[in-house]
């Protein structure tokens, strides 16, 4: 198997999407939205970033973060996030999907995918397509009609802040201000 090599940038700005194993739909779930938080709020004030924008649908989630200025460590953020949420949630609510050998083997739980895909943000324009994907992700999965009516999403923030009008259906109308990439 080919080895990947992930993108590194010292206080990059980073896309992401991360799956649950066999996109098991329990991440909009009250227990495991509440596991989530707590093991992301765990991770960020022992190895700060930043969140800029958010999405958690129910089987992954969309995101991208800032690093600080000399880091560019997002995977160890990852592993620990996944880590907490997999041990919490074995212990609250139950052991997930059916592990197959390969997991058995390596004694991994079926809670999370185990990779995840990163793209590191390049400029003003990438980071507003990425925006926008985040953001449209509920209304392109058949969740909602308008992403203000998803209230798992950092859409609400980006439209009081005047960045997206609340009605935003997706696409460039409706797209009020330009977001700056530092």
């Amino acid at each position: 198997m080919p080895e990947y090599t992930r993108s590194r940038v010292k206080g990059g700005t980073f896309f992401f999407t991360v799956v649950t194993y066999q996109r098991m739909p329990i991440l909009t779930a009250p227990p495991a939205r509440k596991i989530l938080h707590d093991a992301w709020f765990d991770v960020e004030q022992r190895l700060p970033f930043e969140t800029i924008a958010i999405c958690l649908l129910p089987d992954h989630l969309h995101c991208i973060w800032k690093l600080p200025q000399e880091d560019d460590n997002y995977s160890v953020r990852w592993s620990e996030i996944k880590r907490l949420f997999t041990h919490r949630y074995l212990k609250e609510i139950g052991p997930g999907q059916k592990r197959n050998e390969s997991r058995q083997k390596r004694r991994e739980a079926a809670i999370w995918q185990r990779r995840f895909w990163e793209h590191t943000i390049s400029d003003e324009e990438d980071l507003e397509t990425h925006l926008d994907y985040i953001h449209y992700n509920p209304i392109k999965h058949g969740y909602v009609t308008k992403a203000a009516d998803w209230e798992w999403s950092s859409f609400g923030r980006y439209a009081k802040m005047g960045i997206y009008n609340p009605g935003w259906l997706g696409g460039d109308e409706g797209r009020i201000q330009r977001m700056t990439f530092e």
